[in-house]
């Protein structure tokens, strides 16, 4: 992957840094798949590692960094039936500077909460979109973090595969994003439960919806715990 990236931002309104900026990026991934179903995987595993290097000694422009995100993914049938599934998944993030307070553009970094919808956001049911993260100063706004992980279990149930796909899911999931690598605690992990539906609809894709519980929004963003209601589209089993 090679992409190029020209901004010239006179008002950033205090969320896209200022000037101009020239960014050269290369990338690679690398992905392995080993389940026994594409539509509604029962068995097996998805690992994904991407790495992306902008600048630095290789490339030119004036933006440094480097960047990894590690996924991996496993299925297993439970009742010796592929109809029952449990899906566990864990993400990891991470941003590292190369040049000491390098321009990096605010979508290049990470964003957690709600349903992942919105560009660069890792979704985290049961609170707002965006919501967690450091705060700029006296502002409510969520600044970009350098760390994400984020850890995933669900419990699935297939009604149907002919001819529409449905199945309905129980999940429990915690994750944060952090600042930087000094202020990450893996242990400081927001978590929720919460259920969902799912309906694959040609050529449309996957439609559903989660209603999630956060056990930790008052930490977030100051709001008691309540139930949320999360519209997913367009993503896959």
């Amino acid at each position: 992957m090679l992409r190029f990236q020209y901004n010239d931002v006179i008002d950033g309104q205090n969320y896209y840094q200022t000037g101009l900026t020239r960014q050269y990026s290369a990338g690679i991934g690398i992905t392995r798949t080993d389940i026994d179903n594409p539509i509604f995987p029962s068995r097996g595993s998805k690992i994904a590692l991407n790495m992306e290097l902008t600048g630095g000694p290789l490339l030119p422009g004036n933006v440094d960094y480097y960047k990894l995100d590690l996924k991996t993914e496993w299925y297993k049938p439970l009742f010796r039936t592929n109809r029952f599934v449990l899906y566990t998944s864990a993400e990891l993030g991470y941003i590292g500077e190369l040049v000491d307070n390098t321009p990096i553009q605010p979508f290049e970094y990470y964003y957690m909460g709600g349903s992942g919808l919105i560009i660069a956001t890792t979704p985290l049911r049961g609170y707002d979109d965006r919501s967690l993260g450091s705060r700029s100063g006296t502002s409510s706004n969520v600044i970009g973090s350098r760390v994400m992980t984020k850890f995933t279990t669900e419990f699935r149930v297939s009604l149907a595969m002919e001819p529409i796909p449905i199945y309905l899911i129980a999940f429990a999931e915690a994750g944060n994003v952090y600042e930087n690598l000094k202020r990450t605690n893996l242990f400081d992990l927001k978590r929720s439960v919460g259920v969902g539906a799912r309906i694959m609809l040609n050529p449309i894709g996957l439609i559903g919806f989660d209603y999630g519980y956060g056990f930790d929004r008052k930490s977030v963003d100051g709001q008691a715990p309540q139930w949320m209601f999360h519209f997913q589209f367009g993503k896959g089993f």
